[in-house]
């Protein structure tokens, strides 16, 4: 599988502060899952453009990864690269994403690489969707949505097992 490096920003000059506190190898012995706050996937118009907004927390910063309206791919089990919305931003925190949403058999994955003190992390992260909530919208909304997917309302989170987490010292990032 073809692995695309994103970088968000210039590897240099980073700011270690970017996370919420300080890491080490220890902060993750015993990481078993990420969690999975957020997931709604709006269909747009005519032509039936997805667009999605994820949240994810890392429990070992404590760091939310909010992807807020990007656009989005979720079929043929292919990671995607995390693209910016028009309006939002893709986290600061982070130096490479991507996703993983395969709706017909209900799993979501993510890529994640972060940059805390002077240590790179890299994390791969999957999980099970339960069956997604889904309500057409008639007329269009003002932006073009026709259908708005999500998490069952009893379904406040969903746990992304741990697949791999690495990391490597980089030296100061400041």
């Amino acid at each position: 599988m073809h692995f695309t490096t994103f970088l968000l920003s210039s590897l240099v000059g980073i700011c270690a502060a970017a996370s919420s506190s300080t890491c080490t190898p220890d902060s993750y012995k015993n990481i078993t899952s990420f969690i999975l706050r957020e997931y709604e996937i709006e269909t747009i118009g005519s032509d039936s453009r997805l667009r999605g907004t994820l949240s994810v927390e890392n429990p070992g910063t404590g760091d939310i990864y909010k992807l807020d309206r990007i656009g989005i791919s979720v079929g043929g089990g292919v990671w995607s690269v995390c693209v910016a919305g028009r309006d939002a931003p893709l986290p600061s925190e982070l130096v490479r994403c991507q996703y993983l949403i395969e709706r017909r058999s209900k799993r979501i994955g993510f890529r994640f690489q972060w940059y805390c003190d002077s240590l790179l992390f890299d994390a791969t992260v999957i999980g099970d969707l339960p069956t997604e909530i889904c309500v057409a919208k008639t007329p269009a909304t003002a932006d073009g949505v026709t259908q708005t997917c999500s998490l069952p309302a009893e379904q406040k989170e969903v746990l992304l097992s741990v697949e791999n987490i690495y990391w490597e010292e980089v030296g100061q990032t400041e």
